[in-house]
């Protein structure tokens, strides 16, 4: 006969006694487990049904565009070139000769207007057309000059006509235009007459200008507007050949009239940073 340990004596004696307990417990464990089973699938079920049209047209959705293209393409498109103001210069001592002026600016962040084709109207006739570009936010301005009008109060206005544009994904990464313009000085510089005699005076702007970028540039023009009050009344510009990194240089432009009534000078620089020819290398010299 064989012999049993105490301990296995002890978990004989427990299962005896305890096993219609087990065996209750287990019934229980079986049914709930049935029970969240079936509450399972009839909440499927209930899903299933609730949810059965939405269903049946899904795959007439699929060729359905819930993009509004339309509203995109206009949400993302260059918005128009803005004609802040445009102005007529009468030239000194020329009857009905004017010089025209419009300031323009480009709005777009990621947009230039790379050939920027507009002309000039006066009094109700169209001039030639030119040809500009025009920065991401830039704003400069265009002129036309010694125009003439027969009309006792012409009337001047500027039309783009063709802006040109072409996208610019990453401006961040475009060379800057940074040009930093002090000391602006306008003087009279008296002009003599056939006996040495002052006769009268012409009018001289100097500036200094200093390129605050790493960029060297070729051909450089500064628009130069003097200002009466609110009102311009001469203009002019200086072209530089070449413009080197962090480099300052002198400007200088006269006028054979005397502008005694200059309140304020506007010195604009015009350069196509975009343009890889307008850039160059130290390394060229």
């Amino acid at each position: 006969m064989a012999e049993y340990s105490d301990k296995q004596l002890k978990i004989s004696i427990w299962w005896v006694t305890h096993r219609y307990q087990l065996k209750k417990w287990w019934v229980i464990l079986i049914a709930v487990a049935d029970l969240m089973v079936f509450l399972y699938i009839l909440f499927n079920v209930i899903i299933l049904l609730v949810t059965w049209t939405k269903f049946t047209t899904i795959p007439s959705q699929i060729g359905v565009s819930y993009i509004d293209f339309g509203a995109y393409q206009q949400t993302n498109s260059p918005q128009a070139i803005q004609v802040i103001n445009t102005s007529l210069i009468p030239i000194p001592g020329q009857v009905q000769k004017y010089n025209l002026i419009a300031e323009i600016k480009n709005p777009n962040a990621k947009w230039v207007a790379n050939s920027l084709v507009f002309h000039f109207v006066l009094d109700g006739v169209d001039l030639d057309q030119e040809t500009t570009f025009l920065l991401p936010q830039e704003q400069r301005y265009v002129f036309k000059y010694a125009v003439k009008s027969t009309a006792e109060k012409p009337i001047a206005k500027l039309v783009v006509d063709a802006p040109g544009w072409v996208r610019v994904d990453f401006p961040e990464k475009k060379p800057a235009i940074n040009f930093e313009v002090t000391d602006i000085k306008t003087d009279l510089i008296p002009i003599l007459g056939e006996r040495g005699t002052q006769s009268s005076y012409s009018t001289r702007v100097t500036a200094m200008i200093k390129n605050n970028t790493v960029y060297n540039f070729w051909n450089v023009k500064f628009l130069v507007v003097l200002y009466s009050g609110n009102l311009p009344v001469a203009v002019n510009e200086a072209k530089f050949d070449r413009f080197a990194a962090l480099e300052s240089r002198e400007l200088g432009l006269s006028w054979g009239e005397e502008y005694g009534s200059v309140t304020s000078v506007k010195v604009v620089p015009e350069v196509n940073a975009y343009d890889p020819t307008m850039l160059y290398s130290p390394d060229e010299f």
